[in-house]
Formats: structure tokens, C-alpha cells, sequence
């Protein structure tokens, strides 16, 4: 039976791995009609925002939130190390759930926020039958399914270790007792005349 608790840390590395590589991954895009103009998109990740066709340096990303899930990342690893060793399992375990759950809970900040947006970009007017648009990119997926991969990492973490069941007893085999008290029976209970005529000499 395989040990759900040295299923955690893998869990939690894969999570935090994820994490980290998603902060860098473009998270939604938003398109902006020119109305006689050339069209802007803007790409937006954890931490800058590109503009096509390039209008100026790339700006700070709005929703800037690439350091908070670095952080929690960066945790969510030391947790997987504290649960791996024995000795500090007991002090993994919190760590494990703290990093995961501040890791979900900026994922679902971070969503929020550019739903948020969303709703503000459909509430404009229309001009020539074209309107800004919001498209969520894999970024976003990408941190989401490591937010769920660390917490589910994390609460396997919280599992106490299983003890380990003793080996099965072999019910045909020959169980021979001896009481302390029967000293007059011989070994097996079987008397060799040979050896008694020997000790009376």
C-alpha cells in the first residue's frame, strides 16, 4: 500500500514548479478597437504588460502579482523538504498548508480581478459595431491547476504516518510452548531413555 504522505511532497514541488513557471506565462489579453486607428492588444502576465504594435517600454503589470506567488511557491517547496524528514514532518505540515493556501487564494484574487475588469471593458460603449475584449490565456489555467495540485499535496501532508502492520501470522505453522514451571517434561515433551540412564551414573 503506498504511503499518501510521501505522495505530498511530490505534490507540492510539482505545484510550486508550476506555480512559478505560470507567473511568466502571458494570463489574458485585451483587445482595444482603434476606431480609425491602428488595433492595441495588450498581453498581460504576474508581472509586465507588452503592447502590439509596441506603444513605449513594457509597463508593470496592473494585477501585479509575481512576487506573492514566487513567495508562496518558494514556501511550498521548504514545506516539501520539512515533510520529507521525519524529524520536522510535524513543522512541514503547517508550512505545506499555509504556502498552498496563499498560493490558491492569490490564483483566485488574480481572477477575480480580471473578471473584474471583464465585466468593466463589456460595460462600454459599442463604436462601429466593435468592442474591447478580455480573453483569459494559459497563464491563468496554468497557475490554477497548481494552486489545486499544492493544496491537494498539502492536505495529504496532514495525514499522520500509518503504523506499520505487523506481518501476517502463518496459521498452519507449529506453534510449540514450554511453561517455565514443567521442568520434569523433557524438550518437546518426548523422554530419551539413553540420556536418563547417563545422568543417574
Amino acid at each position: 500500500m503506498i504511503d499518501r504522505r510521501k505522495i505530498a511532497p511530490v505534490l507540492l514541488v510539482l505545484g510550486a514548479g508550476l506555480a512559478a513557471a505560470g507567473s511568466f506565462q502571458p494570463t489574458y489579453r485585451t483587445y482595444y478597437p482603434g476606431y480609425g486607428g491602428p488595433d492595441q492588444r495588450l498581453t498581460t502576465t504576474l508581472w509586465i504588460v507588452i503592447s502590439e504594435p509596441p506603444h513605449g517600454p513594457e509597463q508593470d503589470a496592473y494585477n501585479a502579482a509575481g512576487w506573492p506567488v514566487i513567495i508562496a511557491a518558494l514556501c511550498m517547496v521548504v514545506a516539501a523538504v520539512l515533510v520529507v524528514r521525519e524529524r520536522t514532518s510535524f513543522v512541514g505540515s503547517p508550512v505545506a498548508m499555509g504556502a498552498a493556501g496563499a498560493l490558491a487564494g492569490i490564483v483566485f484574487l488574480y481572477v477575480l480581478q480580471v473578471r473584474r475588469e471583464k465585466e468593466v471593458m463589456a460595460a462600454w460603449p459599442v463604436e462601429d459595431g466593435q468592442r474591447p475584449e478580455l480573453s483569459f490565456l494559459g497563464g491563468t489555467y496554468l497557475l490554477a491547476v497548481a494552486a489545486v495540485i499544492g493544496l491537494v499535496g498539502a492536505v495529504l501532508a496532514q495525514r499522520k504516518r500509518q503504523a506499520e502492520e505487523p506481518d501476517e501470522v502463518d496459521k498452519e505453522a507449529v506453534v510449540v510452548h514450554q511453561l517455565d514451571s514443567d521442568d520434569d517434561t523433557p524438550p518437546f515433551g518426548i523422554a530419551i531413555p539413553g540420556e536418563e540412564q547417563q545422568e543417574t551414573r
